[in-house]
């Protein structure tokens, strides 16, 4: 036993502490216009354009976002990258237009067995749900849904716990999983595949770790696939869908659910909010929260940059138009 509990300490020592953060300081360029016809205070679709930014750090780790939350006030954020970095920090606003990140801290996101993720193959971390003082994360190569309890700093408080999966889901084919996940009406998360099709094309979705799980679909329409959802404060849900065709096409698509669709054996699809392309100021967007501000429902976006200097790591907010 002493012998055993030698081997872990070395293990945990090398690994080093889960728990550690570090300051991050990032940079931030506003963007003015999400096209050249749609300035701050526009409309586009369904949703009126509200500010955005371009966010750059020296820190080698910053990047790869692909899941985001705010809190209720749109002020305090938390992150996750795919390389199972924990981002958490504020975001500054002059009236409704974002400024900035202030007071940005990176920590390594613990895994099931307490050690860090970060720099382990095989997990690419995705979705980030945060219900009260838990968060669960999905990684989209190894299939997995993990829960964790969260501490006073919006950390992971430990080691992650799994939650089970049925063999439908955990057969997701490798790197197109799930990516978008949520919290379910009822209890438990809701989770949307990006591209584990049915007999018909649709993508498989399910509620997990519920009392009463069940799966649905969720329609396949124009080669759309699902990057993050997120429950909307007045009901409903913004599913983020990304369409990318090599070398240069690039389309992104926000479509709202309806809960009241979201029963066992369903086909759900949903009203397009807004769809965009190249001509519009977009990356490779892989987030998305809600929050309220004046009564008014806003939708954060985030783009995964992939850690290449091709691609942006954008911020983009939008308010519900009335």
């Amino acid at each position: 036993m002493r012998l055993a509990a030698a081997i872990l300490a070395a293990a945990l020592a090398v690994a080093g502490p889960a728990r550690a953060q570090e300051a991050v300081e990032v940079a931030a360029t506003p963007i003015e216009r999400f096209d050249a016809g749609t300035p701050v205070g526009a409309r586009y679709g369904e949703l009126v354009f509200l500010g955005g930014l371009k966010l750059s750090s020296r820190d080698p780790d910053f990047g790869g976002l692909s899941g985001l939350r705010l809190s209720a006030d749109g002020r305090s954020f938390t992150a996750i990258s795919d390389r199972g970095n924990w981002f958490r920090g504020e975001l500054g606003y002059d009236g409704s237009r974002p400024t900035g990140l202030t007071n940005v801290t990176r920590s390594p996101t613990p895994g099931r067995d307490g050690r860090p993720l970060q720099g382990r193959r095989g997990f690419d971390t995705e979705g980030l749900e945060i219900d009260g003082r838990t968060a669960y994360v999905s990684s989209e190569r190894a299939q997995w849904l993990t829960r964790y309890a969260l501490d006073a700093d919006g950390r992971p408080d430990g080691r992650g716990r799994a939650v089970a999966l049925p063999k439908d889901a955990a057969s997701a084919p490798h790197n197109a999983g799930f990516e978008a996940i949520a919290v379910a009406p009822d209890g438990g998360i809701l989770m949307i595949a990006e591209k584990h099709l049915d007999a018909d094309g649709d993508n498989r979705a399910f509620v997990v770790g519920a009392k009463a799980p069940f799966s649905f679909a969720v329609r396949r329409t124009g080669d759309f696939s699902p990057t993050d959802l997120v429950r909307l404060p007045g009901g409903g849900y913004a599913l983020l869908e990304r369409r990318f065709r090599p070398p240069f096409s690039l389309h992104v698509r926000i479509r709202k659910l309806e809960e009241r669709d979201l029963r066992p054996g369903a086909i759900v699809d949903g009203r397009v909010l807004m769809e965009a392309s190249l001509g519009q100021t977009i990356d490779n967007f892989e987030a998305i929260a809600a929050h309220r501000e004046g009564g008014s429902t806003v939708l954060t976006v985030l783009s995964d940059d992939n850690f290449s200097a091709l691609q942006r790591t954008l911020l983009m907010q939008f308010r519900l138009a009335d």
